[in-house]
């Protein structure tokens, strides 16, 4: 938990640069976002996805990925909250070639640099358990 301290915001630019789905993880895990009785906590959709031929894997992952960093950027205060936690808005931008494309990656690191931001401005040291 030492992790969500504010002057611990340079090992999250790290994660942010080493791999933007590290971000998502391991901040969701320290925030206590995920939840038992979600659609990633159950074992059958992974081995449905793995069975398909090993196409839906990645997309599960990318999903559980980008889910994670919404809840966790939802939980930090990261502003915008209705248009990235809404499912609508992600679809959207993969469905919309180049535009959405391109609003898909902007949105991406907007919640990465928002997340890393929130940490560095000490909104993180709430959720510190002693």
């Amino acid at each position: 938990m030492e992790l969500l301290k504010r002057k611990n915001w340079w090992i999250w630019l790290i994660f942010f640069l080493l791999g933007n789905s590290l971000i998502g993880i391991i901040l969701s895990a320290l925030l206590n976002t995920y939840r038992r009785d979600a659609w990633y906590a159950n074992v059958i959709y992974w081995v449905l996805g793995t069975i398909c031929c090993f196409f839906p894997l990645p997309i599960m992952f990318s999903v559980f990925v980008i889910q994670s960093l919404c809840m966790a950027a939802a939980k930090l205060g990261v502003p915008g909250e209705e248009i990235y936690n809404a499912p609508y808005s992600w679809i959207l931008c993969l469905i919309v070639p180049i535009l959405g494309w391109t609003l898909f990656i902007i949105m991406l690191l907007y919640l990465n640099i928002w997340c890393i931001i929130s940490i560095y401005q000490g909104k993180g040291e709430k959720f510190i358990k002693e």
